[in-house]
C-alpha cells in the first residue's frame, strides 16, 4: 500500500489514531507546553480584532483541535469584551461536545476572524517517493509519479538518486483550502518544517506513542507525522503571507526567556519565583533548537489595517 493511503487509514480511518486517541497523551505541542503560548495567540487575536474594527462576531477556528485544549486556554486569555464577541469553533475528525465551543468535522466558510492550524499540516497524509516512483510503507518502489506530483517534486524538492522525498502537494491543497475559508482576518499555521534550500537528506516520517518517538505503525496505535514543506504551502495559498520562526513571532508578541533581575529575589521573593517560572516556560517556547524553530505561516486576508506581528 502506498504511504499516503496507509497513513490516511492509520490516522483517520475506522479505529485510527485521531479517532480513538487523545493526542496530548502521546505528544507535546507548544499549546501543551505553557499557557504563555495561548496568551501570545490571544494578543494576536486582539490585534486581528482591532484591524477588523471589532466585528459583532469574531470567528476563532482551531483546525485539528484535539480535545479543545488550545481553544479553551485561548478563550480564557481573551479580554472579556473580545471574548463576548468570539464564536469558537473546533474542527476535528470526530465530533466533540464541550460547552462554549462549536464542533464540526469540516471547515466552516466565510470566516471573519482567525483560523489556527497548530501542528495540523504535519499530519496531512502524503506520499513518499524515490527516483520518480511512489514508495509503499516498507519504502519499496511502486508506480511512477503522476504528472502533478512529478511537477511538484521538480519545483519544490530537487533530489539526487536514492533520496527519499515527501511530496507535500496534499498539504499545499489543504492549507490553500483553509486560507480560502477566511473572508476577512488571518489564517495561521504553526508547524515544524523546512524550506527548499534546506530539505532533509532523509525522510522525516516518524511516529509518537506515549510521549516517545517510535517507528510509525499503521494500525492506529501511533501518531504518524512528516515535516512540512513550508514554502510550498505558503505559495499554494497566495503571495500575501509572512513566514517566520516561532522564536521571532513570540518575541514580537511579548514572550521571551529572559530571567528576572536577581535583585527582585530580595525585594519580592514570591514575584521572583513566579517570574523565573515564566522565563523558563518562555525559554522552552522560543528555544532555537526546539519549539522556537517551528514555523509560523501567516496569511492576512482583507485586513484594512496591518498587524503589529507582521513586518
Amino acid at each position: 500500500m502506498r504511504w499516503r493511503e496507509a497513513m490516511a487509514r492509520a490516522l483517520y480511518g475506522p479505529g485510527g489514531f485521531f479517532v480513538r486517541e487523545r493526542p496530548a497523551d502521546h505528544f507535546r505541542t507548544s499549546a501543551h507546553a505553557s499557557p504563555l503560548f495561548a496568551a501570545a495567540l490571544a494578543r494576536l487575536v486582539c490585534q486581528v480584532d482591532t484591524a477588523l474594527g471589532a466585528p459583532a462576531t469574531l470567528d476563532l477556528v482551531d483546525v485539528g483541535a484535539g480535545r479543545g485544549e488550545l481553544l479553551t486556554a485561548l478563550l480564557a486569555e481573551l479580554p472579556p469584551p473580545v471574548r463576548a464577541r468570539v464564536r469558537p469553533i473546533g474542527v476535528e475528525v470526530t465530533m466533540r461536545s464541550w460547552d462554549g465551543i462549536s464542533w464540526r468535522t469540516d471547515l466552516p466558510r466565510g470566516l471573519t476572524g482567525v483560523l489556527l492550524a497548530t501542528e495540523w499540516l504535519d499530519n496531512i497524509p502524503l506520499d513518499l517517493a524515490r527516483d520518480g516512483r511512489y514508495l509503499d510503507t516498507g519504502l519499496n518502489p511502486g508506480d511512477p509519479l503522476s504528472p502533478a506530483d512529478a511537477a511538484w517534486a521538480e519545483r519544490w524538492w530537487p533530489a539526487g538518486p536514492d533520496e527519499v522525498i515527501e511530496i507535500g502537494r496534499t498539504r499545499d491543497e489543504a492549507w490553500a483550502d483553509a486560507v480560502a475559508a477566511v473572508s476577512a482576518g488571518l489564517a495561521l499555521a504553526v508547524d515544524y518544517g523546512h524550506l527548499r534550500e534546506h530539505r532533509p537528506p532523509r525522510s522525516t516520517a516518524t511516529g509518537f506513542r506515549h510521549g516517545r518517538e517510535v517507528p510509525p505503525a499503521f494500525d492506529g496505535s501511533t501518531d504518524i507525522t512528516c515535516h512540512v514543506a513550508m514554502d510550498s504551502a505558503a505559495a499554494a495559498a497566495g503571495p500575501d503571507h509572512v513566514l517566520l520562526r516561532q522564536r521571532d513571532a513570540l518575541h514580537r508578541l511579548g514572550v521571551d526567556g529572559r530571567r528576572p533581575p536577581l535583585t527582585l529575589a530580595s525585594t519580592d521573593p514570591i514575584a521572583y519565583v513566579r517570574a523565573l517560572s515564566t522565563a523558563g516556560a518562555g525559554a522552552e517556547l522560543t528555544a532555537p533548537a526546539g519549539l522556537g524553530a517551528h514555523w509560523w505561516l501567516a496569511h492576512p486576508v482583507a485586513l484594512p489595517h496591518p498587524l503589529p506581528l507582521l513586518p
